[in-house]
C-alpha cells in the first residue's frame, strides 16, 4: 500500500526530473562542442564494430541522433542528455526499492545538483552511457534476484553487456554482482542457477562487437586501455594523489563526496553488523550490501592507482549515486540537515560554473574554456584553404585540434591526426591512408594547450615536409584573458 507521504514525494521527483532536464537542455545549448565531443562525432561519421580509445555505444548514439536531428549541437549531444535523464530514473527506482519515495527524491535531488553528474548529462562523453547501464544493471538485478524472472535476467545481461561497451570500467560492475550475490545467502542460490549464466551468455553478446573489432585490429584497444597505461606508472606521487582527492571534492562537491565516500567505507562493517542480526532491516542489508559490492572495490582500486597515475575526475563517477542516496537516508534517519546542505553547497557550485563558462566575467583558461575559439581558427584555416591547391590536406598535431576543424570547417573535411608526422594517431590511424597523402601540400594547425609546443612543431615538421612555412600567430582573447595562441604551418610536399 503506497502511503499517501510516498505519493507526494513521487510527485516532487517527477517534478525535479522534469526541470533537470529542461534546465540542461538549455544550458547544453549554451557551449560549442568540447574538443572530446568534436573527436567522438568523428567516431560516428565512421560506424564501425569498434573503436581504439572506446568501445562503441557513445558513436552509434551520437551515429543515430544526428542522423535524426542532424550535424549540430542537438544532434551530437541529445544522446548523453537523454542517458543522464535515464540515469537519474534508475537512481530514483533503485532507492526507492531500498528505501522510501521521501529517501528517492533527496537521492535524486542530490544527484542533479553534483557537478560532475551535470556534465555527464549535458556533454557526450563514454560516461553517461555507463553511468545509464550500471544504474539500469544494477536495478534490473535486484528485480531479478527477488522475481527470479527470466524478463529481467535477460534485461539485466543485455544492459551489463552495454554497459561494458560504454566503457572498460563497467567490468566492476560485474566484479560486484557476483560479489552481491555472494555476499547474501538468500541470493547466493542464484550462482547454480541457468539463468544467471543465461544472462551473462547475454552480456558477452551484446559486448562482443568490441571483441571483434579489436580481434581484428591486433587488440589495439585492449592493449592500449591496459599495456598502456601500465607501463606509463613509473614511481609513487603522492601529489598525484592529492590532486586526485581535490578533484573529486570539486566535482562531487565537498559534502556529498565525503558523505558517498564514508558511506562507502563503512559499508563492510555496517553489512557485518546487519548480518549479525543487531539489524533486523532486511533493507539495510540490501543498502550496505550494493554500496560494498558496487561502489567500494572500485573506490579502493582508483583511490590505490592515484598514488601512481593521474586519475581523471569522471573515472568513479558511477559508483558514487548510490552511496550518496545512502548518506542522505543516513541524515534523515539523524534528523541531521547534512543532506540538505550537501545539495544546496553543490547546486551553488553547479551554478557558478556554468555562469562563469557561459559569461566572460572571470578570466578563465584550460579546459573549462576548452569549447570555445575553433570557430576562428577554422575561420583562419578557411582563408588559408583559399590559396592553395584542392588536394592540400589539413592535420593537427593531437587528436583535439583536426577532431575540431573537421567539425567546424565548411563541408566538414576529414582532417587528419598526429600519425602524419609519426606520432600516435589514436583512432586517425583508422580513417586515413597516409599513402595517399605522398607528394601534397598540408596546412598544420597548433594548439599548445594540448601539450604539443611550438618547439617541437619546429623540429618534426621539417622530418616529413620538403619546406615549412610558419604564419602569423592567432590570438585568442575571451572576455580580455588570452585563452591560447594557434599557430599554423604551410607545409609542402609530403614525405610518410
Amino acid at each position: 500500500m503506497v502511503k499517501p507521504n510516498d505519493k507526494n514525494f513521487r510527485k516532487y521527483t517527477l517534478w525535479v526530473i522534469t526541470a533537470a532536464a529542461i534546465f540542461r537542455f538549455f544550458v547544453l545549448l549554451r557551449f560549442d562542442l568540447t574538443p572530446q565531443e568534436s573527436y567522438y562525432w568523428n567516431f560516428a561519421r565512421h560506424p564501425a564494430l569498434g573503436y581504439f580509445d572506446h568501445p562503441s555505444v557513445m558513436p552509434w548514439t551520437i551515429w543515430l541522433t544526428t542522423k535524426i536531428f542532424g550535424t549540430n549541437i542537438v544532434g551530437i549531444r541529445l544522446g548523453a542528455w537523454l542517458y543522464g535523464i535515464g540515469a537519474l530514473i534508475f537512481l530514483w527506482l533503485i532507492a526507492k526499492k531500498i528505501w522510501d519515495e521521501k529517501i528517492a527524491f533527496w537521492a535524486v535531488l542530490s544527484a542533479i545538483c553534483v557537478p560532475l553528474f551535470n556534465v555527464a548529462g549535458m556533454f557526450f562523453t563514454p560516461d553517461p552511457p555507463l553511468v545509464f547501464f550500471w544504474l539500469g544493471s544494477t536495478f534490473l538485478l535486484i528485480e531479478a534476484i527477488e522475481t527470479d524472472s527470466w524478463i529481467y535476467w535477460i534485461l539485466t545481461g543485455l544492459s551489463a553487456g552495454l554497459s561494458m561497451l560504454s566503457k572498460y570500467t563497467a567490468v566492476f560492475w560485474f566484479f560486484g554482482a557476483f560479489l552481491f550475490l555472494l555476499l547474501n545467502q538468500k541470493y547466493r542460490k542464484h550462482l547454480a542457477s541457468p539463468k544467471l549464466y543465461v544472462a551473462l551468455f547475454i552480456s558477452l553478446v551484446a559486448f562482443s562487437p568490441e571483441i571483434i573489432w579489436n580481434a581484428q585490429h591486433k587488440w589495439a584497444s585492449f592493449l592500449y586501455q591496459s599495456a598502456r597505461r601500465a607501463n606509463e606508472i613509473r614511481h609513487i606521487r603522492i601529489g598525484y594523489f592529492f590532486g586526485y582527492i581535490g578533484a573529486q571534492l570539486f566535482a562531487v562537491s565537498p559534502i556529498l563526496y565525503v558523505g558517498a565516500v564514508v558511506k562507502s567505507l563503512k559499508s563492510p562493517f555496517a553489512y557485518i553488523k546487519a548480518i549479525r542480526g543487531k539489524t533486523e532491516s532486511s533493507k539495510k542489508i540490501l543498502a550496505d550490501s550494493i554500496i560494498l559490492s558496487f561502489s567500494l572495490p572500485l573506490l579502493l582500486f582508483f583511490s590505490a592507482v592515484a598514488i601512481l597515475y593521474w586519475v581523471k575526475l569522471n573515472w568513479l563517477i558511477p559508483i558514487y549515486f548510490i552511496p550518496i542516496a545512502g548518506y542522505v537516508e543516513w541524515s534523515i534517519e539523524l534528523n541531521k540537515k547534512w543532506h540538505t546542505l550537501g545539495a544546496i553547497l553543490a547546486a551553488l557550485t553547479t551554478l557558478i560554473l556554468i555562469i562563469v563558462m557561459i559569461f566572460p566575467l572571470v578570466p578563465i583558461t584550460g579546459e573549462m574554456v576548452s569549447t570555445y575559439g575553433w570557430d576562428k581558427l577554422a575561420s583562419r584555416m578557411e582563408s588559408e584553404l583559399m590559396h592553395v591547391p584542392d588536394i592540400t590536406f589539413i592535420f593537427g598535431a593531437e587528436y583535439k585540434v583536426p577532431a575540431e576543424l573537421s567539425y567546424h570547417l565548411p563541408n566538414r573535411p576529414q582532417v587528419c591526426g598526429p600519425n602524419v608526422i609519426g606520432l600516435r594517431g589514436m583512432e586517425f590511424t583508422y580513417w586515413v591512408n597516409l599513402d595517399t597523402l605522398a607528394g601534397r601540400d598540408a596546412i598544420f594547425a597548433l594548439d599548445p594547450r594540448w601539450g604539443f609546443s611550438l618547439e617541437r612543431a619546429r623540429k618534426l615538421l621539417p622530418k616529413y615536409f620538403e619546406k615549412v612555412e610558419e604564419t602569423e600567430p592567432l590570438p585568442v582573447y575571451r572576455g580580455g584573458a588570452k585563452v591560447t595562441t594557434y599557430y599554423i604551418f604551410r607545409c609542402y610536399n609530403y614525405e610518410p
